[in-house]
């Protein structure tokens, strides 16, 4: 039995006009299970972005938030708050940046963003009206800025110079903050920590930057064909693009499916 992680965006949701989840995609999922395996998701997407997704495929195992949340089964074992102490340099800065920033905690995004089809994509990924104005904001999982790194500059504050207890995710086109205990394979570690599972048995799949540690650390990876050059280098095997049924193809290939 294996516990094989996916990334969401770009590798088990398509893009590619708008976003959806390819037939192939499903179908290699389902297959996955059926030969005994364990599918589990690795995002970036803080949880309540993330539940409409994994309920379609019926996986209840999660690393949401980069890491900060972590789901087993449905229930909750883990949760890690944006250091309290940093929280207020952030929004200090949101008030300097208000169209570069925002944040999330465990049931909102925060944001100043309020064109319709913003608040629409978001809205539906939650079932619900999940995008409130920044000033609420009195907790955060992950703090953003939508800048890139290289295009940061010194008056950006903890993006440019995180403090300590601060980790940054370099994204290709924002940064964001979170608590520097938490990433995607930190996350799988607890999670299989506490499935009773071993850390030999993980699979991961990804295209981002920030799936780069779990796709270096986990005996077994794949990245996806739209992934940079930088991301394929981390992993141990590549696929064919998702819309062309790149996942199915590559469980074929690693013989996880019959």
């Amino acid at each position: 039995m294996k516990f094989i992680f996916f990334d969401i965006d770009h590798t088990l949701v398509s893009h590619v006009n708008e976003p959806h989840i390819p037939e192939q995609t499903r179908e290699a999922i389902k297959l996955l299970r059926a030969n005994g395996h364990v599918p589990a998701i690795a995002t970036g997407r803080a949880g309540f972005l993330t539940f409409k997704t994994a309920r379609e495929f019926e996986i209840n195992n999660l690393v949401c938030s980069g890491g900060s949340e972590i789901f087993i089964e449905g229930r909750e074992i883990y949760k890690k708050f944006f250091p309290d102490e940093h929280l207020e340099k952030f929004l200090e800065l949101a008030k300097k940046f208000p169209e570069l920033t925002a944040a999330a905690d465990d049931n909102f995004l925060y944001t100043d963003e309020s064109s319709g089809a913003f608040r629409k994509y978001f809205n539906n990924q939650a079932g619900y009206d999940c995008v409130k104005n920044i000033k609420n904001l009195t907790r955060a999982l992950m703090c953003y800025i939508m800048l890139p790194y290289k295009n940061l500059k010194p008056e950006h504050g903890i993006f440019f110079n995180p403090p300590e207890g601060v980790r940054l995710e370099l994204m290709n086109g924002f940064t964001e903050a979170r608590s520097a205990e938490t990433s995607k394979w930190r996350g799988i570690e607890i999670l299989i920590k506490e499935s009773g599972a071993n850390l030999d048995d993980v699979i991961t799949f990804g295209d981002g930057p920030n799936d780069i540690e779990m796709l270096e650390k986990a005996k077994l990876s794949v990245a996806v064909a739209s992934a940079s050059e930088k991301v394929k280098e981390s992993a141990k095997f590549v696929c064919g693009d998702i819309d062309s049924g790149g996942i199915l193809q590559a469980c074929r290939e690693l013989e996880l499916i019959i």
